[in-house]
């Protein structure tokens, strides 16, 4: 009789779920957290922006770099990220040719509008380029470009200062995973 008893005061637990959805509800989670790790670990690139000039043959600075120049402008706040040898993205004119350099100079110190007008010889147009204080970089273009076709042509810059986790460009993230908020 005991053990009829016994055999009888198994628990029953109701099938709520198929195991079609439990099978796939574990995959998803698998999935999530994949993602989750690869948010972690992968690293973007930053960049700042700045905008500049080509410069022409025979100014002050082309015998010292010998092919095209560009000069850029950055806002001050970034002087402490700029150093010799950083990746530059170049954006020459709003065509578009793209030139990947390296920066060559960091002038020393924040120049002003009036003090890079002067000593970059900018006019007309390229006047407004430099409408506050910046700190300049020169860079040189890896590629051979003609001259009389590009000088004086209006340049973007995106310097890459660094990296930061995938996860801090999420919204509400950033602070907390080491990004900018």
């Amino acid at each position: 009789m005991t053990a009829y008893k016994r055999s009888r005061e198994k628990d029953v637990v109701p099938r709520l779920i198929s195991w079609p959805i439990i099978v796939c509800l574990w995959l998803l989670l698998a999935v999530l957290l994949a993602a989750g790790f690869l948010a972690w670990y992968v690293q973007v690139p930053t960049y700042v922006e700045g905008s500049g000039i080509m410069l022409a043959r025979g100014d002050m600075l082309q015998p010292e770099y010998g092919g095209m120049v560009a000069v850029v402008f950055l806002p001050p706040d970034q002087s402490g990220h700029m150093r010799v040898g950083l990746p530059v993205h170049v954006q020459i004119g709003s065509a578009g040719t793209y030139v990947q350099s390296t920066i060559a100079q960091v002038e020393p110190g924040i120049t002003s509008p009036e003090a890079a007008r002067k000593r970059y010889r900018l006019d007309g147009l390229s006047a407004v380029l430099i409408t506050q204080p910046s700190i300049v970089l020169i860079i040189r273009l890896s590629t051979t470009l003609p001259a009389s076709a590009y000088t004086g042509s209006l340049c973007t810059a995106k310097v890459e200062t660094g990296s930061q986790r995938l996860l801090a460009l999420l919204p509400g993230l950033g602070k907390f995973v080491g990004g900018s908020p």
